[in-house]
Parts: structure tokens; C-alpha cells; sequence
């Protein structure tokens, strides 16, 4: 009885730590480029994709708006989780300029991917933008082309540390150690528990017998 109380606790446990897991969000999240960004040319599109049940993940991009939902993937599907580092190299060469979206969906074994969109990212590989007209008098305004971002090396990327998924991994296993223990002295102090309550129980029910036998002998 006590083994079978031990493994229900034990697996009461474990389903509540992947439960928590499930809940510690980064595990599908696009940090480059952000809400509302210019791009231009070859872009690197950084993140995280990663879980404990990972099988893939994979990037893609539509129009923004775009009412049919339609979807371009850029690149293959990887099979390598990746923490705070390069996800894919995006040519945006050959697309016409325009706002877009992109989307980062990772899939887990045994549950539906996890999905990050960022919406408003500004393709600008050939629209001039205008600088604002001089001071001057009867001076014209000129175009200049908007300038490439500044993309973080690779080199950069790569030395970050992964901080927020390290973060959420400690916090899990915490909750399933504190768990795990908690049920082990369930386990170990339930027995004395039980025989310490049958012993008041006890003791409380010779009391009531000794004061009705008291009792009895006054009215005698």
C-alpha cells in the first residue's frame, strides 16, 4: 500500500514538473529583427528555439497583412535546437519591398509547436527614402538609400549565455526536486503519523471509559 502511495505521488510529481515546463515560456522566440524593423539585403533572423522534447524547427514568411494566410518558408527545417543564436540567413534580394511577417514554429514530440510571429518587419532593398529639405532657400531634397542594419556577428551570438532557458531549466528542476522530497517524507512519516493518531484515539476512548465507570460508582 505504502510503495503503491509512493509511486502515485512520485509520478503526481513528474507530470507536475512537465506541466511547469510546458508553461516557462522562450521556447520558440525571434529577437531579430524586432517589431516594426528595417531590413535589407542578407539578414540574420536570431532567437531561441529549444525544448526538452524538440524535434525541429522551422522559419517562414508572408505578407503583412496577409488575409489567406499564405506562408514562404525560408529555408529547410533543422533538426539542432538553437539558445540565443543565429536561426537562419534570410536573401531577401529577390523579394519585392514591402511589410512582412515572420514566423518561428518548433515542434515537440507528443504536442502541437510552440509559434512565434513578428509582425511589420519593412523589406527596404530598393524604395529611396527622402531626407528632409535644407534650410536653404529654393534647395531641392535629395534621396539617399536607407542603409543596411547593423547585424550582431556571429561570433557575438554564439557567446551569449542562455540565460533565459538556463533560468526556466533551473526553476523546473527546483519545483521537481522540492516535489520529489515532499513525497518522500510523505512517505516516511505517514506510518508514524497514522499509529501516533490510533494511539489518541485510543487513550481518548479509555478516558471516556474511566470517567463513566467513575461516574457509575458515585451514583452507587
Amino acid at each position: 500500500m505504502i510503495v503503491k502511495q509512493a509511486l502515485g505521488v512520485a509520478w503526481l510529481s513528474l507530470s507536475t514538473l512537465l506541466s511547469l515546463l510546458r508553461q516557462i515560456p522562450g521556447f520558440a522566440e525571434i529577437t531579430e529583427p524586432g517589431q516594426g524593423q528595417s531590413v535589407t539585403g542578407i539578414v540574420t533572423i536570431s532567437g531561441t528555439a529549444s525544448h526538452p522534447a524538440f524535434e525541429s524547427f522551422d522559419l517562414a514568411f508572408s505578407f503583412d497583412p496577409d488575409p489567406t494566410d499564405t506562408w514562404f518558408p525560408i529555408g529547410e527545417a533543422l533538426d539542432t535546437p538553437v539558445v540565443d543564436g543565429r536561426l537562419a540567413i534570410w536573401d531577401t534580394t529577390e523579394i519585392t519591398d514591402g511589410v512582412y511577417r515572420l514566423r518561428l514554429r518548433v515542434s515537440v514530440e507528443g504536442s502541437p509547436p510552440f509559434e512565434n510571429i513578428i509582425g511589420g518587419v519593412r523589406l527596404r532593398n530598393y524604395t529611396p527614402t527622402e531626407t528632409p529639405p535644407p534650410a536653404a532657400v529654393g534647395a531641392l531634397p535629395t534621396a539617399v538609400a536607407t542603409p543596411a542594419p547593423t547585424l550582431q556577428p556571429e561570433s557575438e551570438l554564439e557567446d551569449e549565455p542562455p540565460s533565459r532557458f538556463s533560468s526556466a531549466l533551473r526553476a523546473g528542476i527546483f519545483i521537481g526536486v522540492f516535489l520529489m522530497l515532499t513525497s518522500a517524507i510523505y512517505v516516511r512519516l505517514a506510518p508514524r503519523v497514522r499509529a501516533y493518531t490510533g494511539y489518541l484515539r485510543m487513550r481518548q476512548h479509555h478516558q471516556r471509559q474511566d470517567r463513566a465507570r467513575q461516574r457509575g460508582r458515585r451514583h452507587e
